[in-house]
């Protein structure tokens, strides 16, 4: 990732551009921001082809094409103008490194990751192949990595190009290390020529050069028509015989994607424990998220506030709800319980996976069940539990232990010794009770422990299609679990609130939801329940509101254009909220009187999380800002009470008896977890 030059024009269509990410066949790309504040790579065609009538028509036609395609490893079409001066296509950004670069920086990848890479390619060509395209140029540069599983990209471009540049001499291959032999002598080219380039980049995951060697592309090419795939490079077994099915020479001796996905998921799936990946790969994810970060803060730091409708104030596009679920972005590895892959990694259809009622010895940690922490085992530095991103910091009740949740982690820590005490398959949704409960919402289900990774005692929403839950909370006693699902139990539809009686493991209401959830938690005493929005498409309100638990009646609500977030008082009386990282009110619980803090002083639109003291007494603003001073407030005058020096991010937790406050530093996609002493501001511990 580059900086804009002088050269560059801001935006592009709708699109303002952040950064450079380089160039290919067709020409520049960009990284942007849509109106609706994601992120997009905007591939812009160069000036020879933009002049080039025949290209416009099969660029048009190829985009139309590709605008349907729909997959957990394809990433989507957002927009494009064929018409335009310079045509342009706008696809979802993974912030990840190319199968290409991986392999040359950090090695060939071990036999669980070729697994799953081949998983992820055949579903990914399946998709394509089912909207009516071929990729016909599939190599290591156009696959990126994401802890969700492979993501090719650039699927139908070369087809466009492929006409104007190669059909004039009569040729029609693609990448000559990759290509296969019917588009080199351009007789019978079927959807199975990306059979072919899949077992190459397979191979060159496995080795680090390509399947035939290294060479001169005329050598490269005479090597695909006559010479055997360098196959020996891969572990013995079905994925060795599965390759070199996929490379023999005649189309119809190669498997279609359907018969290599069937043949696949007979095969027994890696653990999930540590992700899919390497983790060298992962600590490359992790330095282009922070990248990506970086873009984000510079245009928030040189763009005026409000010159666009999609600006958003600049709110993190990792907790997006579109972005944590689709991963997007970016997001998370979505795991589900019993040590098996990602859902998005198996085969359509497939029964493999976890029985969600299985017993807690086959969960992430060990045969015995019990958290991967513990003295000397080392979990924490083989995991990476502070890579990518941060949502949670929860004190136990006593203030002795620290609950970490982010994109990466769901654990607990002796925060004084920095030691991990405990461990639970990552989530997309997460809540600890003080009284040592864990909802976690991952998918298909919600699972509920208590007392720890080695117990728990429930799972709600598997025998029913309640859609794809990313959100839970408890009461204290753990009988009353909310958590936010579709109504008509897909992915797409619109999201409704759930409340379930967790010992029967029935749901006994539902209340439909304006917008989908970020944050959800209960009062104390478990008498209301509050839940916040962002606002992700640009047309809605992002909300706050607060329910009553027994009749559901909605109590208060209050509504902002960008982003709403809330923290609860410990006794329940008090509800702080952040509307538009601009607006912070003090809520009465018990009256519904309302109080605005003071933001006068303060940078504009810089606050992306709130916190209370134990005693309510002190509110507390989180900035994206690491130079700048946290907002301090008294919470009965709303008066600002500057504290020098002291610097919250957007992720703050506090102790219950009022001693400790914790929060993060990041830094290159790594987080570090300091605590605080609240009387001083001093720190009193660090670990990451």
């Amino acid at each position: 990732m580059r900086p804009l030059t002088a050269d560059d024009p801001p935006a592009i269509g709708p699109h303002r551009l952040l950064a450079r990410l380089g160039a290919g066949g067709m020409g520049e790309v960009y990284l942007a921001r849509t109106p609706d504040g994601h992120l997009c790579a905007l591939k812009v065609v160069k000036e020879d082809l933009a002049h080039d009538s025949e290209f416009r028509a099969r660029f048009a036609r190829e985009v139309r094409t590709a605008q349907r395609v729909r997959g957990p490893f394809t990433p989507a079409v957002v927009d494009a103008d064929p018409e335009a001066p310079k045509p342009w296509m706008a696809t979802e950004y993974v912030p990840g490194p190319t199968l290409k670069e991986a392999v040359r920086e950090v090695g060939h990848f071990p036999a669980e990751s070729l697994l799953v890479l081949t998983l992820g390619l055949a579903r990914a060509l399946a998709t394509i192949h089912t909207a009516g395209l071929m990729h016909r140029d599939l190599k290591p540069g156009n696959i990126l990595l994401s802890p969700r599983g492979p993501q090719v990209i650039d699927f139908g471009i070369a087809r466009a190009v492929e006409g104007t540049v190669l059909t004039r001499t009569g040729q029609t291959f693609g990448t000559p290390s990759y290509t296969s032999p019917e588009q080199i002598t351009g007789k019978n080219v079927t959807s199975r020529a990306d059979v072919f380039s899949l077992g190459g980049a397979v191979i060159f995951a496995a080795c680090g050069t390509p399947p035939f060697g290294v060479g001169s592309p005329v050598n490269a090419l005479a090597k695909v028509l006559k010479a055997e795939p360098n196959l020996e490079v891969l572990p013995e077994g079905p994925l060795r015989d599965l390759i070199a099915r996929c490379m023999a020479k005649e189309p119809e001796q190669r498997p279609d994607t359907a018969s290599i996905l069937r043949e696949l998921s007979g095969l027994p799936l890696p653990s999930a424990a540590h992700g899919w990946l390497p983790a060298q790969v992962n600590r490359q994810i992790d330095a282009k998220a922070g990248e990506t970060e970086q873009a984000r803060a510079a245009e928030r730091t040189t763009a005026p506030v409000g010159n666009d409708p999609g600006q958003g104030g600049g709110t993190s596009w990792w907790r997006r709800r579109s972005v944590v679920i689709a991963a997007t972005a970016v997001t998370a590895l979505v795991l589900l319980g019993g040590g098996a892959l990602a859902w998005t990694a198996l085969p359509p259809g497939s029964e493999d996976g976890p029985d969600p009622t299985a017993g807690a010895s086959e969960e992430p940690g060990g045969e015995s069940g019990e958290g991967s922490g513990g003295e000397g085992d080392g979990s924490a530095e083989e995991s990476d539990h502070f890579s990518g991103f941060m949502y949670t910091l929860t004190f136990s009740e006593d203030g002795e232990h620290l609950h970490v949740f982010g994109s990466g982690t769901l654990s607990t820590w002796d925060w004084r010794e920095g030691e991990l005490i405990d461990e639970y398959p990552t989530a997309l949704g997460a809540d600890f009770t003080d009284s040592g409960y864990v909802a976690t919402a991952v998918n298909e289900y919600v699972r509920v422990w208590e007392g720890g990774s080695d117990n728990r005692i429930t799972v709600l929403g598997q025998d029913e299609e309640f859609g794809m839950f990313d959100m839970a909370a408890l009461t204290e006693d753990a009988s009353t679990l909310a958590s936010e699902a579709s109504d008509d139990g897909t992915e797409d539809g619109d999201p409704i609130l759930h409340t379930w009686d967790v010992e029967s493991e029935e749901v006994v209401s539902t209340v439909p939801l304006d917008g989908y959830l970020h944050a959800l938690d209960y009062t104390p005493d478990g008498s209301m329940l509050v839940g916040a929005s962002y606002n992700l498409n640009g047309e809605d309100t992002a909300f706050t509101i607060v329910w009553d638990t027994e009749s559901g009646e909605e109590l208060h609500r209050f509504e902002g254009e960008e982003i709403s977030d809330f923290a609860l008082s410990a006794d329940g009386s008090t509800l702080v909220v952040l509307m538009d990282y601009a607006e912070v009110l003090s809520v009465d619980l018990t009256d519904g009187s309302t109080r605005e803090m003071d933001m006068s002083g303060l940078d504009e639109d810089n606050v992306y999380e709130v916190a209370l003291s134990a005693d309510g007494s002190i509110v507390y603003g989180g900035t994206s800002w690491p130079t700048a001073d946290t907002p301090v407030w008294d919470a009965a005058t709303g008066e600002v009470t500057p504290v020098d020096g002291l610097r919250l991010s957007e992720v703050i937790g506090v102790s219950a008896d009022g001693e400790h406050i914790a929060t993060t530093v990041t830094e290159g996609g790594h987080s570090t977890v300091r605590v605080l002493d609240t009387t001083d501001h001093e720190v009193v511990a660090e670990f990451s």
